[in-house]
């Protein structure tokens, strides 16, 4: 017997199909022949809660569901076929259907193929998470302020990269154009090629690209040439020299680690043949803003510099990730009567909790509240859009203004959706019934596709 854990979901009944012959469709699955696929599930009716525990230990408890799977053949055949589970899936009436991982080769008329499933992830969905007597919860509260400011100022900040491209928010829009500068330092691998080499050729020269930063050095022992079959390598101390399997005094020449200039020679070249070219470089990769919203240096991407939106990818991978990102910039006059500030991103804390700013936002100028958006208004108004704050002054910016946002701590195992709209309640009922089926496909050898459908109930509950 064939046992199978997985987490997932899965329901089971027993429905019959066939393979071999002509096909016939009957109630819950189609016959062709002497073959049938019967599921058996040893529980229909399924009590689903949609959490355990408390924060900050809350975790999703499984669903526990078993059954069997079986082939069976009523012809003459000694050796009948056999069958392979090619698909399984479970559908939510009304909601989402899940792939299921079960597989196996099951055997006509011998031992079933059974399962016991501990299934959960349909529980961060609907209804599960409507119930949730703890998502959207908010644990703790606590306020920040910052300075508000309309004119031209230095700021600073860091991001972590990761050799894919980034986005993020710069905390103090608008950008002055021309102002941002992007650095990061570490090693990185890079490539060049010599094309069309001989031996006739003589020494080659070639400056190796280093980056922008002209202290930027090839990193000693890291210089591989590779010319067909031959390989050259540098030795750590400027040389170029054989690499392993390549004939003695096949390769000379020398590299400059701090310029980047390569001179070699390799022996036995005598057609023109690509020189491919690696080595890792070490020092700091920098990109600037070109004052049209598009970046140059070492990476590529774009700045909005109303908004404060950057995107950014390096053009050269670091050999180690994340690198530290050095950002600064300056933050320009306030466009027009509007200033706008990034909030911080939202942060975990732990497991399905995190840190979120901006529910509450106030705009003071001492200890006087302008205005919130919280309805308060007047002197100005705030508005938060993708944790962005924009605050619009309609007779122009005021001096010695505060930003206060609150920071709220919180439960959050879905954040595309809302559960303040169910109130704890879906379908008009804190317990809620889902419907549901699985259907399977099993291939038999012929070619030919055994298919079954079976219903489910899961009764949900809270907790």
């Amino acid at each position: 017997m064939l046992n199978k854990r997985i987490l997932f979901a899965l329901c089971l009944f027993a429905f019959s199909c066939g393979g071999g012959g002509g096909e016939t469709s009957g109630a819950g699955g189609s016959v062709s022949g002497f073959y049938s696929l019967s599921l058996s599930l040893n529980q229909r009716d399924i009590t689903s809660p949609a959490v355990a525990g408390a924060p900050p230990n809350l975790s999703i408890p499984a669903d526990t569901i078993s059954g069997t799977l079986a082939l069976s053949y009523s012809g003459t055949l000694s050796t009948p076929l056999k069958g392979t589970v090619k698909k399984a899936q479970v559908c939510l009436e009304g909601f989402s259907c899940y792939s299921l991982p079960i597989s196996g080769v099951l055997t006509a008329n011998a031992n079933p193929l059974s399962f016991s499933l501990s299934v959960n992830s349909y529980k961060l969905g609907l209804p599960w998470i409507a119930v949730n007597p703890y998502e959207d919860r908010i644990l703790s509260t606590t306020v920040q302020s910052v300075s508000l400011t309309s004119g031209g100022t230095s700021r600073t900040q860091t991001d972590n990269y990761f050799n894919s491209t980034r986005n993020l928010a710069l905390q103090y829009p608008p950008v002055a154009k021309n102002s941002l500068l992007l650095a990061a330092a570490g090693e990185w691998n890079a490539s060049s090629v010599y094309s069309g080499y001989t031996t006739a050729s003589g020494i080659a020269s070639v400056n190796l690209p280093r980056g922008t930063v002209s202290t930027n050095q090839i990193k000693p022992s890291s210089v591989k040439l590779v010319a067909g079959s031959l390989k050259c390598k540098d030795d750590g101390s400027g040389n170029i020299t054989d690499d392993t399997g390549t004939p003695p005094g096949t390769c000379s020449g020398s590299i400059n680690y701090a310029s980047g200039v390569l001179q070699f020679q390799i022996n036995g070249v005598s057609s023109a043949t690509d020189v491919s070219i690696t080595y890792t470089v070490q020092g700091t990769q920098t990109c600037l803003d070109d004052g049209s919203g598009s970046l140059a240096g070492d990476c590529t991407g774009s700045i909005n510099y109303s908004t404060g939106s950057l995107s950014y990818k390096f053009s050269n991978n670091f050999s180690s990730v994340p690198v530290p990102v050095a950002i600064s910039y300056t933050q320009a006059s306030a466009s027009g009567n509007t200033i706008t500030y990034a909030l911080p991103p939202t942060t975990p804390t732990g497991t399905y909790t995190y840190q979120v700013a901006g529910r509450v936002v106030e705009v003071r100028q001492g200890t006087t509240l302008l205005c919130s958006n919280q309805g308060v208004s007047g002197v100005c108004s705030v508005s938060v859009n993708n944790g962005v704050v924009s605050i619009n002054f309609p007779n122009g910016v005021l001096p010695n203004l505060t930003l206060n946002y609150s920071v709220d701590t919180k439960v959050d195992m879905n954040p595309a959706i809302d559960t303040s709209v169910y109130g704890g309640q879906y379908g008009g009922s804190t317990t809620p019934t889902v419907s549901g089926y699985v259907e399977v496909e099993v291939a038999l050898e012929s070619g030919e596709t055994l298919r079954a459908r079976a219903s489910i109930t899961f009764r949900v509950v809270p907790q």
